[in-house]
């Protein structure tokens, strides 16, 4: 009886794993893309949050958000943000 090497069973598991889970969610959006009227930008909008939310990269996100918003402060707002020097 030939055994099977237990890296391609848990490559197995794990593909099956994402296959469920993509199913899982993809029933719930259709469930509720369903029985309520949204506009495509509001459905995206909330898919790409939740996705991102899933992996876990909100903080890393926001965090990227308000360097880049920093980054574009007009001139004049930066001046009276800093700190006279002496």
């Amino acid at each position: 009886m030939r055994r099977h090497s237990p890296v391609r069973a848990r490559a197995w598991i794990l593909a099956l794993g994402v296959v469920i889970l993509i199913a899982g969610h993809g029933i719930v959006l259709y469930y509720f893309a369903s029985h309520v009227t949204l506009s495509a930008a509001v459905v995206s909008g909330a898919i790409v949050l939740v996705v991102i939310k899933h992996l876990g990269l909100l903080g890393r996100v926001y965090a990227l958000f308000r360097r880049r918003a920093r980054r574009n402060v007009p001139v004049d707002e930066q001046e009276t943000r800093q700190s006279p020097r002496s």
